[in-house]
């Protein structure tokens, strides 16, 4: 029942504000909701005996750079008595932020959002078993960075990864202390893309994320509940970890931000 409720307000929350619709775009008109039936709101993309899939949304947003103290303030509003960093030093030092809200939070996320002038940039479905791990998002990669981030052990630490990519990936199972929580571990990493392939028919994983330990985190969140995962301080000079998980060079600079949805825990 959470499920379906949450794509009607998700219906409703895009449309009202947390999109740009173009001139001519029909969304730009005044939304309603008035018409719809319930087979509008069903989620037809749920294959049959897929009961023991873990089911999430990612929505991807953008900012100017100059809102990013007051998402900050949206992120620091919500709740992180859920939140278990590796290391909540290296953490807040490699200037990630994230908060965890009820499905009850998200009309007013969703106004904070929309006041700000969030734009929303991309939706993924992720339908996947339990543990498995998938990208939140990717930045390509050069193979020419020198990228800079915090650790507890030695202060300052310096990888230059090869190319590919650089981006959040998340893995999720259920909490069986808890019906109808998930735990979700989100940490940064690289990869390199080809041999998916090979890997599996070898037994392997499709992707060999290179995970960096600093920035991870656990999280709990309930069926409907949101993650939001997003920067903690301005653009820094030098090429940082956050810097290249968070902020959009080009001739107008932009900063990403990530909502993360739990639609079913499989349980």
């Amino acid at each position: 029942m959470k499920c379906r409720c949450l794509f009607l307000f998700l219906a409703v929350w895009i449309v009202a504000g947390c999109e740009i619709s173009q001139p001519d775009d029909p969304a730009s008109k005044s939304p309603s909701i008035e018409g719809l039936k319930l087979s509008d709101l069903q989620d037809d993309s749920h294959p049959a005996g897929a009961d023991s899939l873990m089911s999430f949304r990612v929505l991807a947003y953008t900012v100017i750079p100059d809102a990013v103290d007051t998402l900050k303030e949206i992120i620091d509003s919500l709740s992180r008595e859920e939140v278990r960093a590796a290391n909540r030093g290296a953490f807040s030092e490699n200037g990630f932020a994230i908060g965890i809200g009820s499905f009850e939070d998200g009309p007013q996320i969703a106004q904070k959002l929309a006041r700000m002038g969030a734009v929303r940039t991309g939706q993924a479905r992720l339908m996947f078993p339990a543990g498995k791990p998938e990208a939140v998002s990717r930045t390509v990669l050069r193979g020419t960075e020198t990228i800079r981030y915090f650790t507890p052990a030695s202060g300052t630490a310096v990888i230059t990864p090869a190319q590919g990519f650089l981006g959040w990936v998340f893995s999720a199972k259920p909490d069986l202390r808890f019906r109808g929580m998930a735990q979700v571990k989100l940490f940064p990493a690289t990869w390199q893309p080809g041999g998916e392939p090979i890997r599996l028919v070898m037994g392997k994983a499709a992707v060999d994320y290179q995970p960096i330990r600093a920035g991870q985190v656990l999280v709990r969140v309930e069926e409907g509940g949101i993650i939001l995962l997003g920067p903690a301080r301005s653009a820094p000079d030098e090429m940082t970890l956050d810097k290249g998980l968070f902020f959009l060079p080009g001739r107008r600079p932009k900063v990403q931000f990530f909502i993360i949805i739990c639609d079913s825990v499989g349980d």
